[in-house]
């Protein structure tokens, strides 16, 4: 994978997944409360889907709007109108105040002389109370050699979620199948923190 990596192929394959396990860990331990929530990274849209099934606002933004149709097919209109899809680079794009910002496999594809300032972004947007949920790359990460990405040390996420009490923490550290390729070896750091 590197810069020239086909999203729109990534998208297609993803269209009919079921909502990724994250996403269901967020949104159980909000429990009956439903707010406003932001993905970063979309995709296919099948996690913001699941968002606006359970009763949440949702702004899903993606770099490429090939999955927003998909998302507007498989939500009933009731559903679709608590949902806005923008095509947006992390880069330019203004987040708004959020119970919860989800990004899956994406966060990371932020270049790394932005990226400091993208953080500071999603930590200012959540409000007190409110949820990270998603995953960053490790520097062990096969994909590491990528200069448009972000990878991090332990040290960094710590750092990254200080102002953050971790209710889910997972590192990994294997090798196993991606979207795109049959096998890689993966260092992430899974994580679901709520903003003290």
């Amino acid at each position: 994978m590197d810069e020239n990596t086909n999203w729109s192929e990534f998208i297609n394959r993803t269209l009919d997944m079921q909502p990724r396990w994250m996403i269901k860990k967020a949104l159980e331990l909000f429990g009956d409360f439903t707010g406003h929530a932001v993905e970063l990274g979309c995709g296919s849209g099948i996690d913001a889907i699941k968002l606006a099934e359970s009763g949440w606002t949702v702004y899903a933004v993606d770099s490429t709007p090939d999955g927003f149709e998909n998302i507007a097919a498989k939500l009933p209109l009731e559903k679709l109108e608590n949902i806005e899809c923008e095509q947006v680079n992390f880069e330019d794009m203004i987040i708004p105040e959020a119970d919860l910002i989800y990004s899956i496999f994406s966060v990371p594809f932020c270049r790394p002389d932005c990226f400091d300032e993208f953080w500071d972004k999603i930590v200012n947007a959540i409000r007190p109370g409110g949820r990270f949920a998603g995953n960053l790359f490790g520097v062990k990460d096969e994909w590491a050699y990528m200069t448009d990405a972000t990878f991090i040390t332990k040290e960094r996420f710590d750092e990254l979620f200080k102002e953050f009490e971790i209710e889910h923490y997972r590192e990994q550290y294997s090798e196993g199948p991606s979207v795109l390729v049959p096998t890689k070896l993966w260092h992430l750091f899974d994580v679901v923190a709520r903003k003290k």
